[in-house]
């Protein structure tokens, strides 16, 4: 038998946690019954806290190494990476 549970990315940002972007989390967990909880489990394997990076910024092509083949461009990393080198 499996079961699972899902949490919010925002409770585990929020005021009382305050993970950053690219955080692992851990969890434990134990059962509740009408005769009282369980022993906690082993702790789970680490999940990252990820979301979608911000879109570059000021995207341009580089002119003078354009060929009939090939174009270049250059560009910024958007502020936020969403927790993972982009």
């Amino acid at each position: 038998m499996s079961a699972s549970c899902s949490v919010p990315i925002a409770t585990l940002r929020a005021s009382s946690f305050q993970l950053p972007w690219g955080s692992s989390v851990w969890a434990r967990v134990n059962a509740f019954n009408k005769y009282g909880y369980s022993f906690y489990s082993a702790q789970g394997n680490g999940a990252v806290i990820l979301t979608v990076p911000d879109a570059p910024t000021e995207v341009k092509e580089t002119v003078m190494s354009r060929t009939a083949t090939s174009i270049t461009f250059t560009w910024l990393k958007g502020e936020d990476n969403g927790g993972a080198v982009v």
